[in-house]
């Protein structure tokens, strides 16, 4: 293993993770990371919060390339583009983006962990100046840019990203019009608990629209001026656009190599984040995953499946043997002063399934009603009708969201009936919790919709 060479295309969750690992696990492992931006380690998540105004750039980065490999002894290279993968010759072709000057490195063992790319959709306009999507760091530095001598900004698509972005640039003054082509917001909730956020975001003052089909940006000597959408009359005025309206997997260079591409789009890896060629591994938002109430791959963008597949891949490349066992897409997220949260299947998840189900959404105290803190939740569960397993669950509210989104994973996680939810022995006490909590209310409500 000695002067084994590691070779990472990727610097931030997977690749990092995958990069410590290796490390770790065996310290002569001779390991190189690959960036083509100036930045490595920072928290994507914290993006919006950062365009608020509550921290600063410097502190959603952890390391720097200097500072990661001074204290991890791994070499990064950043301003670095990957070009070409050469399988046969166990080579990776490169160019500097500041310098233009060509690099290969050889690897024994190559990870892949490209990320995604913006869906950007096929309507005039959206190559006019300010307007962004934000994929990296760097994007957000340039939104930031463009926000300072701007008031009206409009954000096409409802996504997390859509919300969060939403709150953050209405607490910077600006006026923020929301358009989203679907009937609510937030793909991956159901309608009604949709409806909650919804209310929320028009409670502090932005402007949604919902069924909108977004025709053209309008322009004006080059810079965008406005929205036309075919569900309003004329032009909405708009200084900056923000495109949240998808992403999908960068996997060009993995395609290219002759790596095999699944059905979702993402790079084809098996449990233990191996590819189909030997040697190439891939993790993060590349990779597909595998979702364990469908039984099959399907894609989740989100940080902490990025850097557990990547710390998985470390795993293997530094010998071990080790399985990723998949994810069930849990994210929780703040719109004002509402936690919204979700996990595994919501109805529609279902019903493209296959899946006969039975659901109940319930309104519930967070703790004892009487404790002065005590917030509303609504809670909303999904089980399947015929072996009653939870598969689902969706929180909103302004109370504790993520403790009930938490306890409905590990009990999706692990097969367990809704029979059994209701019984589950969780913790109470007049600050903390209910006697009831709402997630076994709502457990209880599904089990009396089932059948005996």
């Amino acid at each position: 293993m000695q002067d084994l060479k590691i070779l990472i295309i990727g610097g931030n969750a997977a690749g990092l993770a995958a990069a410590s690992r290796a490390k770790r696990i065996d310290p002569r492992l001779n390991v190189t990371v690959l960036e083509k931006g100036p930045y490595i380690s920072y928290s994507t998540c914290g993006i919006p919060y950062y365009l608020a105004k509550m921290v600063s750039a410097a502190d959603l980065i952890a390391y720097t390339p200097e500072s990661f490999e001074k204290e991890r002894g791994i070499k990064v290279r950043n301003y670095t583009r990957v070009d070409q993968i050469s399988p046969s010759r166990k080579r990776v072709t490169a160019t500097r983006a500041d310098t233009g000057e060509r690099a290969e490195f050889s690897y024994e063992r190559l990870l892949i962990a490209t990320g995604v790319r913006p869906k950007v959709p096929s309507i005039p306009g959206t190559d006019l100046k300010n307007v962004f999507t934000i994929i990296d760091l760097q994007d957000a530095l340039h939104f930031n840019e463009a926000l300072q001598n701007s008031i009206r900004v409009a954000i096409i698509g409802a996504g997390y990203v859509g919300l969060e972005m939403a709150e953050c640039l209405q607490a910077l003054g600006k006026t923020v019009h929301l358009y989203e082509r679907a009937p609510h917001v937030l793909p991956g909730m159901d309608a009604d608990m949709a409806q909650i956020i919804e209310y929320e975001l028009q409670r502090f003052g932005i402007r949604l629209s919902l069924n909108a089909n977004v025709l053209a940006l309008a322009g004006s000597e080059g810079h965008v001026t406005g929205v036309k959408a075919a569900s309003g009359l004329g032009i909405d005025p708009a200084e900056v656009v923000l495109l949240d309206t998808g992403v999908v997997p960068n996997v060009d260079l993995a395609r290219e190599a002759g790596i095999q591409i699944g059905l979702t789009g993402g790079i084809s890896v098996n449990a233990y984040m191996e590819t189909n060629v030997p040697g190439i591994f891939a993790a993060g938002n590349c990779a597909e995953t595998f979702c364990a109430i469908r039984k099959r791959p399907v894609l989740h963008y989100i940080g902490t499946v990025a850097a557990k597949q990547g710390r998985v891949a470390g795993d293997n490349m530094a010998a071990r043997r080790m399985k990723f066992y998949g994810a069930i897409g849990t994210t929780v997220l703040k719109v004002f002063d509402l936690a919204v949260a979700r996990t595994g299947l919501c109805s529609d998840d279902a019903a493209a399934e296959s899946i006969p189900v039975v659901s109940a959404r319930i309104e519930a105290w967070d703790r004892a009603a009487y404790y002065p803190t005590a917030r509303k939740l609504w809670v909303k569960l999904i089980a399947e009708r015929e072996s009653r397993k939870v598969v689902g669950a969706q929180v909103a509210g302004y109370g504790d969201a993520s403790k009930r989104i938490d306890v409905a994973c590990a009990a999706i996680t692990s097969g367990m009936r809704v029979d059994e939810l209701v019984q589950l022995d969780l913790a109470y006490s007049p600050p903390y919790g209910n006697l009831w909590d709402p997630l076994l209310i709502a457990a209880q409500a599904v089990v009396r919709k089932m059948p005996m």
